[in-house]
């Protein structure tokens, strides 16, 4: 596909309308309108370097948040990546002149780093040059999801919605497994590539915070620059209003409203903010053509009340597809790298072997034995769904809590022993190798699986 320059939307920066919300000496809320623009914001000339390692190529887009440039990675370029560019995001002088701004933001990339999954956009890095404060993160190529629907007005076919839908709720679901919920999600902070693939942007760039006054239906996130509070007042749920602790919940809230946009064209409560839906009854109207279970997957992901909504992405995708059902999810050779590649942490795991209780599971904390057979029982609902990256993740969380634990073990194994099945029909050395890479460093770290059978015969057959 021919490279374009995209609306600033693209890479999840809202247009010009973005508001900043401030509270005044007076504790009189007020909105100041984020200005963008050549005066507003110093533009970066095609040639500038930024921090001795990025050329800036050329703007892709600009919007109330900062400006978004093609740029050359020179550490790339050295290294012959066949893709040496990436896309960097500037922050507005006016969030840069806020320095808990500039804090909060961060710390919440620090965390949106940590996530790989193949529906997430990739976020390289959060840094300062000088005065200058900007994000890295892949380049990507298609456009936003708000534009491709609002192309559809009246839905699409439903078989491809399950596609795209099902690429969302895996690389939520991923999120909230390793515990970052997005706080913003919408269709505009998605991409969709010209083979319906999605890769959510922005994660952990925004957060739940009060907002004051009267919130309009709107699109546009909205922020409180002293707080890192962002809501899009159309996709948010009520507890986002209240100023609640983030929760997945909050996140299927949006999903639903966007399965629902995807089917239909439409919002299911004509983009009014969810505290407004409620005072006023709304209800969504059914959507023809769907099975019942899916039809009530998207009615509780639409509940106004926490209590009553789904509480992660996992579940909802549920209501969508059956566990078991044999999909094959991705390349096996591009996930095997995100699946394994820094998920076994080896001092943490070194520590917690140490320190854990060597006690039968019965005789562990209630509370600890609840978590671990949640753990073990959202792993085999992803890993029904052939989402093997958070499946694993969630065994080796369980694991971690009760090392030794036969069914955590048992899981962890049968899983490595499919994925070696795997590369072994396909015949690839990479995948093999990096397969086999894996599986000793974690029979490095853990004596006891080092020394069991299973994982012995693993890495025997990889090495064959």
């Amino acid at each position: 596909m021919a490279e374009q320059a995209y609306p600033v939307s693209e890479y999840g920066m809202d247009d010009d309308a973005t508001v900043v919300h401030r509270q005044d000496h007076d504790d009189d809320a007020t909105q100041v309108r984020a200005a963008a623009g050549p005066a507003a914001d110093r533009a970066l000339a095609p040639g500038t370097v930024i921090k001795d390692r990025f050329v800036v190529d050329a703007t892709l887009g600009r919007g109330g948040m900062g400006v978004v440039y093609r740029a050359l990675d020179l550490r790339k370029q050295e290294a012959h990546d066949r893709d040496p560019y990436v896309a960097l995001k500037s922050l507005s002088d006016a969030y840069q002149r806020d320095e808990r701004m500039v804090v909060a933001l961060q710390r919440e990339a620090r965390k949106a780093q940590t996530l790989a999954h193949p529906n997430i956009a990739t976020v390289y890095d959060f840094d300062r040059d000088g005065s200058l404060v900007y994000l890295t993160m892949e380049q990507l190529s298609g456009e936003p999801m708000d534009e491709f629907i609002a192309k559809h007005p009246e839905g699409l076919p439903h078989e491809r919605v399950l596609q795209i839908l099902r690429g969302l709720c895996l690389g939520l679901a991923y999120a909230h497994n390793k515990g970052i919920v997005h706080s913003d999600f919408k269709p505009g902070n998605v991409f969709l590539s010209e083979d319906d693939h999605p890769k959510i942007l922005d994660f952990g760039i925004a957060r739940a915070t009060p907002v004051s006054g009267e919130v309009a239906a709107s699109n546009t996130t909205e922020f409180d620059a002293g707080e890192l509070g962002a809501l899009t007042p159309s996709y948010a749920a009520i507890e986002m209003f209240l100023g609640e602790a983030p929760h997945p919940a909050d996140d299927v809230y949006a999903l639903a409203i966007t399965a629902y946009q995807l089917f239909t064209g439409r919002h299911p409560f004509d983009g009014k903010p969810a505290p407004q839906a409620r005072a006023e009854g709304l209800k969504p109207e059914p959507i023809p053509g769907l099975k019942r279970r899916q039809w009530r997957a998207i009615r509780d992901g639409l509940a106004f009340e926490r209590a009553d909504r789904i509480e992660h992405a996992a579940k909802f995708l549920s209501g969508f597809e059956r566990a078991g059902k044999a999909w094959l999810f991705g390349g096996l050779t591009v996930v095997l790298g995100l699946i394994l590649a820094g998920y076994f942490s080896f001092v943490q795991i070194q520590e917690q072997a140490r320190i854990a209780p060597d006690v039968p599971f019965e005789e562990l904390a209630p509370e600890m034995q609840t978590e671990i057979e949640r753990l073990l029982s959202e792993g085999d609902t992803l890993l029904g769904f052939r989402d093997h990256a958070s499946a694993l993740i969630l065994y080796r969380k369980a694991y971690d809590l009760h090392p030794r634990n036969a069914e955590a073990t048992g899981k962890m194994l049968a899983l490595l022993e499919e994925l070696s099945d795997r590369v072994a029909e396909m015949n690839d050395p990479t995948a093999t190798n990096t397969l086999r890479q894996n599986v000793d460093e974690l029979m490095a770290v853990d004596g006891f699986l080092a020394n069991h059978d299973r994982l012995k015969a693993v890495s025997v057959r990889l090495g064959e």
